[in-house]
């Protein structure tokens, strides 16, 4: 735009159009900038492709057809579907088409049925356009949820994986690198199925495995967000945010409650379970290995200390609760 803009100014002599390339493009340009550093809003991409369309529309009306600025108008529904997406996308490419349908009918010779002949052939041209870019859109985006669920998922469970956890460490960090971020309390529950070898060794692997994916569905059901991941074998990991150390104990505490009191149906087998869980507030800038490590260490104090209990090093281990029953029991 900037280019055309100062090409019809200081060559062809047309100020009207030469203006409005100019002013747009360098506002596009604006947007260009803000985008590469990361500061671009929504309402950009809407001004973005205001500003194209009434260009190119603009420059259409006023130039002679000969000069071919028509070929512009055709990379609109493009632009269209992968900046607005498909469907809004549609809508903008349906809607600018009837202003450019008019105009072309209007500026095309009159001889030999020109005028229906080159609105034909340009309605084919555009609209296939934005097919072509509909189709491979589409066909990006299931891609990209494939690759996103192979990356960030664990197979087994679905639950969230080790590298989800990892963007949530970089995300978390990043934040608090803003100066108008509000620091939020963040605790971190680690979740392990005690003697979980115990039920592989007795049931076979596939009911352990079943077994997994219940308690992944348990965890969820339980958590108020999606912060569940599975980080080990029989290790889970839930975010708490906005949460107090005492309110972070209280719902570990239920969670352990709730997995003790809960039978895992398996079919021909009913089995019984209980968990012990290690807490920990996330510090300022804590990276990912420091926060293995602390919440490990509470882990590990809960399973010292009986197992099926709750550890928070923010509180001393007389508050801990515990139970005696075995961990793993066959019922029927």
């Amino acid at each position: 735009m900037v280019l055309f803009g100062m090409l019809n100014i200081t060559v062809l002599q047309q100020l009207n159009i030469g203006l409005v390339e100019l002013f747009f493009g360098l506002l596009n340009l604006y947007f260009f900038v803000m985008a590469v550093q990361d500061k671009n809003h929504k309402w950009h991409i809407s001004i973005h492709l205001f500003s194209i369309s009434i260009t190119v529309l603009y420059t259409f009306y006023h130039a002679d057809l000969r000069a071919g600025s028509i070929y512009w108008l055709l990379l609109a529904p493009a632009m269209f579907c992968l900046l607005a997406g498909a469907r809004l996308g549609l809508i903008y490419t349906i809607s600018l088409s009837f202003p450019i349908f008019i105009i072309l009918f209007l500026k095309s010779d009159s001889d030999n049925n020109i005028p229906y002949r080159s609105l034909l052939n340009f309605t084919l041209a555009y609209y296939l356009t934005f097919l072509i870019c509909y189709f491979y859109e589409s066909q990006h985006m299931k891609n990209n949820i494939s690759l996103h669920k192979m990356a960030f998922e664990d197979p087994l469970t679905k639950a969230k994986n080790r590298h989800a956890l990892r963007l949530f460490f970089e995300e978390h960090n990043k934040k608090q690198e803003d100066s108008q971020y509000k620091e939020d309390n963040t605790q971190l529950l680690i979740v392990d199925i005690d003697h979980f070898k115990s039920v592989n060794d007795e049931f076979g692997h596939d009911v352990g495995d079943a077994v997994l994916v219940d308690m992944t569905a348990l965890l969820k059901e339980s958590t108020p967000n999606n912060h569940v991941y599975r980080i080990g074998g029989e290790e889970f990991l839930i975010i708490l945010q906005d949460n107090t150390a005492v309110q972070a104990y209280d719902f570990a505490e239920s969670i352990r409650k709730k997995v003790e009191d809960n039978e895992f149906h398996i079919s021909p087998h009913n089995i019984q379970i209980t968990v012990s869980i290690g807490v920990t507030n996330l510090e300022k800038n804590q990276n990912f290995r420091e926060f293995l490590r602390n919440a490990d260490k509470n882990l590990y104090s809960a399973k010292h200390l009986g197992r099926n209990l709750v550890h928070h090093d923010a509180f001393d281990n007389d508050k801990v609760t515990s139970n005696s029953p075995s961990s793993i029991q066959q019922i029927a």
